[in-house]
């Protein structure tokens, strides 16, 4: 009866002891990996699935792979500002044609390749879509008006929004001088 609980225990899946590891840049420019990175380097751990052992079989390992370089660039491409640089918060607008120029500042510049796009908002409602940081809306009419710019993905999700500017539209106008009066 002695063997039977030692084919039990041999029966048991082998749990391997699960250490950390990390991934990060040596001095030379390479990409490293370990159980301890070492003393002042920015270290990312990662995450390697544990192997499964059959007994009799031989273990499987699986070697960690480097974190996916497009999706670091990806994250370090995100929009880091959006402004509207005119026209100017509180600022006065002047003309009679009922046009107003927006001017934008983006960092980094905008992705179109990635079928990214700025919508501008006129009073909260969306009235241009385009892809560049200067635009004119059309048919402003006179009195105070919000602008807001947002940037949008393929699918039309928001990446980043600006925050909201206040400007006021003024006709302009030509006062006649009166001429004085000869005595």
């Amino acid at each position: 009866m002695p063997l039977l609980p030692l084919l039990l225990l041999l029966l048991l899946p082998a749990q391997p002891a699960h250490a950390q590891i990390y991934h990060w840049i040596d001095e030379q420019g390479r990409t490293t990996f370990g159980d301890t990175p070492p003393e002042g380097v920015e270290a990312r751990p990662i995450h390697v699935e544990q192997p499964t052992t059959t007994p009799g079989l031989p273990e499987i390992r699986r070697t960690p792979t480097a974190p996916d370089e497009t999706a670091e660039r990806e994250a370090a491409e995100t929009y880091q500002q959006l402004s509207i640089s005119s026209p100017e918060n509180a600022g006065v607008v002047r003309t009679n044609i009922e046009q107003v120029s927006v001017a934008l500042h983006l960092t980094p510049e905008l992705q179109t390749d990635k079928g990214h796009r700025i919508r501008i908002r006129l009073d909260g409602n969306a009235t241009t879509i385009t892809q560049t940081p200067r635009t004119t809306l059309q048919n402003v009419t006179p009195g105070t008006h919000t602008l807001q710019a947002e940037i949008l993905d393929r699918d039309g999700n928001v990446l980043i929004r600006s925050e909201t500017t206040t400007f006021h539209l003024l006709r302009t106008t030509v006062q006649q001088q009166s001429r004085p009066r000869a005595p």
